[in-house]
């Protein structure tokens, strides 16, 4: 470098530099040239070489500047450090999250799959029926009977409790199973037929749904169930007209009566004084179990019934009680010893008539058949009497058998009196609040 070219440090920074604060600068340049002649050892200043100014402070610049710069970078590469890591965290968090909700989107994929194929099993008819056999192999006719769509009918004198009562040995019969009835089963009609041991109790049949789009799960619900049953017994029952009849304590009405007597056999012991109740047949048909058939007279007292099983039939006769029934056989024993005493000769007739009905044939007949035939004899004595029979027809009628033993003494032969045995079948009405006999069967 010249000297006559360029100007000193005094000449062109006097204004600018002190001498101390040059020093500064330049034992600072020195020791940054030491270290770059440390680093390049062809570029370090030999002794007596002037320093150009304007190329120190052309390179002080530069050095300013190469380090703003490399402060710079450092900045710019620690931010782009930073956002880097900023962006793999933001990168890995997205990555997670996207992971999350795909598993989850395919948790719910999978969880309406299986609800899916859960539904569609449910709903298949197989399914349906095999949980409907649950309620046949453990017995619970109940349960069945809620679900059956075609219930048997019930009569007016059983209940549910009686028919349920009926059905359920129809599940005893044997193991209980299913099968589907191909030649009448479709896809959206299958039909399942029902066994307990050999014999088919029950046919299921199942309508397909119609769906609401093409996404509907294909579904089946329960359109026809029966057990059949059948009520085959059947109630004839025979009474007077005037008791009445139940059947599990329902009374029959009169619609029941298929047939009628004209009149009643006994009638013409009562002539004209007493309409008796001819005899009636009840018949009822539709029962599941037998019935228990009961009868009651007018009063409302029970009346026996018996069972003719010889021709399926229950009799019911006239009623054999009622409250005044002693003092009525007590009045009927008295008549009849009374007739009695009239047959052996020992009672007149006026005194017989006044037991009778006005103008009664019977005892008409009495006086005039030759009855008074016994041989005489000293004394007459009714030794006792026994009620054989009593039927009450009506409050205004009633019928009484008395045995009547009597002993006559006779003049001749041995001193033991003769017994004499009078078998008396009465029939009394009541006129005028007295009982008077209309008849006598002989």
């Amino acid at each position: 470098m010249k000297k006559n070219d360029k100007s000193t440090i005094k000449e062109r920074d006097a204004e600018a530099f002190d001498i101390e604060d040059l020093d500064a600068e330049v034992s600072d340049i020195s020791a940054k040239s030491d270290d770059k002649n440390m680093d390049n050892p062809g570029d370090s200043l030999e002794d007596g070489d002037i320093i150009d100014i304007d190329d120190y402070l052309e390179n002080d610049r530069s050095s300013e500047k190469d380090k703003a710069g490399s402060e710079e970078l450092k900045r710019y590469k620690a931010k782009r450090r930073k956002g880097a890591m900023l962006y793999r965290i933001f990168l890995l968090s997205w990555i997670s999250a996207l992971l999350i909700v795909i598993g989850s989107l395919l948790g719910k994929f999978y969880d309406y799959l299986d609800k899916y194929e859960t539904d569609y099993r449910a709903s298949r008819p197989e399914v349906i029926t095999e949980d409907l056999m649950m309620l046949y192999r453990t017995g619970d006719i109940s349960g069945i009977y809620d679900k059956l769509t075609q219930k048997p009918a019930v009569g007016e004198y059983e209940t549910e409790s009686e028919l349920l009562e009926y059905l359920r040995p129809l599940l005893e019969q044997g193991p209980v199973s299913f099968t589907q009835d191909r030649a009448e089963s479709t896809e959206e009609h299958p039909v399942f037929l029902i066994s307990s041991g050999d014999k088919v109790i029950s046919r299921a049949e199942y309508q397909m749904v119609p769906k609401l789009s093409d996404d509907d799960i294909p579904r089946w619900e329960l359109a026809y169930l029966d057990l059949p049953a059948e009520p085959g017994i059947s109630v004839d029952v025979i009474s007077p007209a005037n008791i009445s009849v139940y059947i599990n304590g329902k009374i029959m009405p009169d619609t029941s009566i298929i047939s009628a007597e004209e009149e009643a056999p006994v009638q013409k012991y009562f002539l004209e004084f007493e309409e008796i109740p001819p005899m009636v047949e009840h018949s009822y048909m539709g029962l599941y179990l037998e019935p228990k058939v009961t009868a009651k007279d007018p009063d409302g007292n029970d009346v026996p019934i018996l069972y003719d099983s010889s021709v399926n039939r229950y009799v019911v006769d006239y009623p054999r009680d009622c409250p005044d029934r002693e003092e009525l056989e007590a009045y009927a024993s008295r008549v009849v010893a009374s007739y009695a005493s009239f047959v052996s000769g020992d009672l007149a007739e006026s005194e017989l008539r006044k037991y009778f009905t006005p103008d009664n044939i019977f005892l008409y007949y009495m006086t005039h058949a030759g009855l008074t035939y016994f041989t005489r004899h000293l004394a007459e004595e009714i030794h006792s009497t026994e009620v054989l029979d009593f039927i009450r027809y009506t409050d205004d009628s009633f019928y009484c058998e008395v045995k009547v033993e009597q002993y006559l003494t006779m003049e001749w032969g041995p001193r033991e009196p003769e017994v004499l045995i009078t078998d008396g079948k009465f029939y009394f009405v009541k006129l005028n609040d007295e009982w008077k006999v209309s008849g006598i069967e002989f």
